[in-house]
């Protein structure tokens, strides 16, 4: 069974691109190459989007200090250890183009945004955490 959730990391194709992250030899190109892809382009495909959402969240840590996982969750998540991890990786250039790209991914040329609309319970909660992290990153 696949992960589908409104939170940041609750999508299996969130939870792979952060694992492309964790692996990366130069998390900040990475993370700036997704960004890049979800605003190059006319229609913002799924797996892009993910890519920018996750993208977001590690800068909004790094440069925010925000936590994904609570405090008393043993496992905690990957981009809550990275500013420990990588103490001297500076993301705040990186805060405008990245709220641009979820404001692309909020945008009626969005397949993520298309999707989650159709649920009517949840889509309010997913875009109201979105924008949030815009907020945080503007």
């Amino acid at each position: 069974m696949g992960a589908w959730g409104y939170g940041p990391f609750e999508d299996d194709t969130a939870l792979d691109f952060m694992v492309e992250v964790e692996d990366s030899d130069n998390p900040q190109q990475t993370l700036s190459d997704a960004l890049d892809s979800a605003l190059d382009t006319d229609y913002l495909e799924y797996t892009e989007a993910q890519g920018a959402i996750v993208s977001a969240a590690y800068i909004d840590r790094q440069v925010n200090g925000t936590r994904f996982s609570s405090p008393d969750d043993e496992d905690g998540l990957d981009v809550d250890t990275f500013p420990e991890r990588h103490p001297n990786q500076d993301f705040s250039h990186l805060k405008q183009k990245a709220a641009k790209a979820l404001r692309q991914v909020l945008s009626e040329n969005s397949e993520l945004n298309e999707l989650w609309a159709d649920n009517e319970e949840l889509y309010p909660k997913w875009r109201k955490g979105l924008e949030e992290l815009i907020e945080r990153l503007s």
